[in-house]
């Protein structure tokens, strides 16, 4: 079994404000829903922690960190979608990329999480 493979046996949440309208008609955000996506997992871009992390010394520490969320190829991200997974979460950084044509077909987005 591939080490991709292996990964895909976790889950990941998805935590995503919906949009309702209030008594004038305008649309505001709502209440958080948390949809569990099986199969799923955050791992280190490729594999690999070397270079997947940077710090910022403007006046504060602050740590981010890059992953990439692997999960089934139709999996409904959103850009303003929060990633929870492992007790960590990530906000979405980039667009999905979709591997179909592969043994272990998939998408996969960057994804960030940022401390301190």
């Amino acid at each position: 079994m591939s080490l991709i493979a292996s990964l895909m046996a976790d889950h990941v949440d998805i935590e995503r404000r919906t949009r309702v309208q209030d008594s004038t008609g305008s649309w505001v955000l709502g209440p958080k829903t948390t949809i569990r996506i099986e199969c799923a997992t955050v791992m280190s871009p490729y594999g690999v922690v070397v270079g997947s992390s940077f710090e910022s010394t403007d006046a504060a520490l602050t740590v981010t960190t890059k992953r990439v969320l692997v999960a089934p190829l139709g999996t409904d991200v959103r850009p303003d979608d929060v990633i929870l997974h492992d007790g960590r979460r990530y906000a979405v950084e980039g667009e999905r990329l979709e591997f179909k044509l592969t043994s272990l077909a998939r998408m996969e987005i960057q994804v960030e999480e940022v401390n301190g």
